[in-house]
Protein backbone atom coordinates (compact mmCIF):
# COMPACT_ATOMS: atom_id res chain seq x y z
CA UNK A 1 0.00 0.00 0.00
CA UNK A 2 2.80 2.34 0.86
CA UNK A 3 4.49 1.65 -2.49
CA UNK A 4 1.32 2.48 -4.43
CA UNK A 5 0.91 5.69 -2.44
CA UNK A 6 4.48 6.77 -3.28
CA UNK A 7 4.01 5.90 -6.96
CA UNK A 8 0.81 7.98 -7.14
CA UNK A 9 2.51 10.90 -5.40
CA UNK A 10 5.54 10.72 -7.70
CA UNK A 11 3.28 10.49 -10.78
CA UNK A 12 1.32 13.54 -9.70
CA UNK A 13 4.45 15.59 -9.14
CA UNK A 14 5.98 14.57 -12.47
CA UNK A 15 2.81 15.27 -14.47
CA UNK A 16 2.32 18.62 -12.72
CA UNK A 17 5.86 19.74 -13.49
CA UNK A 18 5.65 18.57 -17.09
CA UNK A 19 2.41 20.43 -17.76
CA UNK A 20 3.74 23.70 -16.31
CA UNK A 21 6.86 23.45 -18.46
CA UNK A 22 4.82 22.83 -21.60
CA UNK A 23 2.92 26.14 -21.28
CA UNK A 24 4.73 29.23 -22.55
CA UNK A 25 5.43 31.95 -20.04
CA UNK A 26 3.12 34.95 -20.31
CA UNK A 27 5.14 37.34 -18.17
CA UNK A 28 5.97 39.61 -21.13
CA UNK A 29 2.32 40.18 -21.98
CA UNK A 30 1.36 41.65 -18.63
CA UNK A 31 3.33 44.90 -18.42
CA UNK A 32 5.98 44.93 -21.11
CA UNK A 33 5.43 45.07 -24.85
CA UNK A 34 8.86 44.13 -26.14
CA UNK A 35 8.17 45.21 -29.75
CA UNK A 36 7.10 48.68 -28.54
CA UNK A 37 10.12 48.91 -26.23
CA UNK A 38 12.49 48.02 -29.09
CA UNK A 39 10.90 50.65 -31.37
CA UNK A 40 11.12 53.26 -28.61
CA UNK A 41 14.75 52.36 -27.99
CA UNK A 42 15.54 52.78 -31.71
CA UNK A 43 13.86 56.20 -31.73
CA UNK A 44 15.93 57.23 -28.72
CA UNK A 45 19.13 56.10 -30.46
CA UNK A 46 18.26 58.10 -33.60
CA UNK A 47 17.40 61.19 -31.52
CA UNK A 48 20.65 60.86 -29.56
CA UNK A 49 22.66 60.47 -32.77
CA UNK A 50 21.01 63.57 -34.24
CA UNK A 51 21.47 65.67 -31.10
CA UNK A 52 25.10 64.77 -30.41
CA UNK A 53 26.67 63.39 -33.61
CA UNK A 54 24.94 65.01 -36.62
CA UNK A 55 26.64 68.04 -38.10
CA UNK A 56 24.89 71.34 -37.63
CA UNK A 57 25.23 74.72 -39.31
CA UNK A 58 23.98 78.21 -38.55
CA UNK A 59 21.56 80.07 -40.79
CA UNK A 60 20.88 83.80 -40.61
CA UNK A 61 17.68 84.87 -42.37
CA UNK A 62 17.27 88.45 -43.57
CA UNK A 63 14.48 90.13 -45.48
CA UNK A 64 14.00 93.25 -47.49
CA UNK A 65 12.25 95.08 -45.82
CA UNK A 66 13.45 93.95 -42.36
CA UNK A 67 11.13 93.15 -39.48
CA UNK A 68 9.31 90.23 -41.09
CA UNK A 69 8.23 87.13 -39.14
CA UNK A 70 10.33 84.00 -39.78
CA UNK A 71 8.63 80.62 -39.44
CA UNK A 72 9.98 77.07 -39.77
CA UNK A 73 7.91 73.99 -40.72
CA UNK A 74 8.45 71.27 -38.13
CA UNK A 75 8.13 67.48 -38.59
CA UNK A 76 4.41 67.60 -37.78
CA UNK A 77 3.74 70.02 -40.66
CA UNK A 78 3.10 73.01 -38.41
CA UNK A 79 4.67 76.44 -38.81
CA UNK A 80 6.73 77.47 -35.77
CA UNK A 81 7.79 81.10 -35.29
CA UNK A 82 11.57 81.33 -34.84
CA UNK A 83 11.98 85.10 -34.77
CA UNK A 84 11.92 88.18 -36.94
CA UNK A 85 14.36 89.40 -39.56
CA UNK A 86 17.23 89.77 -39.29
CA UNK A 87 17.39 86.61 -37.18
CA UNK A 88 20.11 85.48 -34.89
CA UNK A 89 21.79 82.25 -35.95
CA UNK A 90 19.25 79.43 -36.40
CA UNK A 91 20.68 75.91 -36.03
CA UNK A 92 19.88 73.58 -38.95
CA UNK A 93 21.21 70.18 -39.98
CA UNK A 94 24.37 70.22 -42.09
CA UNK A 95 23.51 66.92 -43.76
CA UNK A 96 21.99 68.27 -46.96
CA UNK A 97 18.44 67.72 -45.69
CA UNK A 98 16.38 70.81 -46.61
CA UNK A 99 14.38 72.76 -44.05
CA UNK A 100 11.37 74.86 -45.11
CA UNK A 101 11.24 78.48 -43.94
CA UNK A 102 8.54 81.11 -44.51
CA UNK A 103 8.98 84.88 -44.16
CA UNK A 104 5.95 87.15 -43.99
CA UNK A 105 5.14 90.74 -43.16
CA UNK A 106 1.90 92.68 -43.22
CA UNK A 107 1.41 94.43 -46.55
CA UNK A 108 3.81 92.05 -48.37
CA UNK A 109 3.36 88.67 -50.05
CA UNK A 110 4.80 85.83 -47.92
CA UNK A 111 7.68 83.79 -49.32
CA UNK A 112 8.77 80.24 -48.58
CA UNK A 113 12.17 78.81 -49.33
CA UNK A 114 13.95 75.49 -48.77
CA UNK A 115 17.24 75.93 -46.93
CA UNK A 116 19.89 73.20 -46.82
CA UNK A 117 23.48 72.99 -45.70
CA UNK A 118 26.22 70.46 -46.27
CA UNK A 119 28.90 69.41 -43.85
CA UNK A 120 31.52 71.59 -45.52
CA UNK A 121 29.62 74.87 -45.06
CA UNK A 122 29.77 76.81 -41.81
CA UNK A 123 27.07 79.47 -41.87
CA UNK A 124 24.38 80.37 -44.36
CA UNK A 125 23.03 83.85 -45.03
CA UNK A 126 19.61 83.86 -46.74
CA UNK A 127 17.88 86.96 -48.10
CA UNK A 128 14.14 87.02 -48.75
CA UNK A 129 13.09 89.93 -50.97
CA UNK A 130 9.41 90.47 -50.23
CA UNK A 131 7.10 91.99 -52.82
CA UNK A 132 4.42 94.45 -51.82
CA UNK A 133 0.90 93.11 -51.79
CA UNK A 134 -1.77 94.83 -53.87
CA UNK A 135 -3.68 97.39 -51.82
CA UNK A 136 -7.25 96.35 -51.02
CA UNK A 137 -9.80 97.70 -53.50
CA UNK A 138 -7.28 98.77 -56.16
CA UNK A 139 -9.01 96.96 -59.03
Amino acid sequence: MRVIWLLLLAGTLISGCASSQARPSRVGEVGLNSAFERALSEQDKVRHTYEYNARKAGAVIRSEPPGAVVEWMNRDGMWVVVGSTPTKEIVIEATGKPELFRVSREGYLPQTQWVASTGSSRNIDILFELQQDLPYGSR
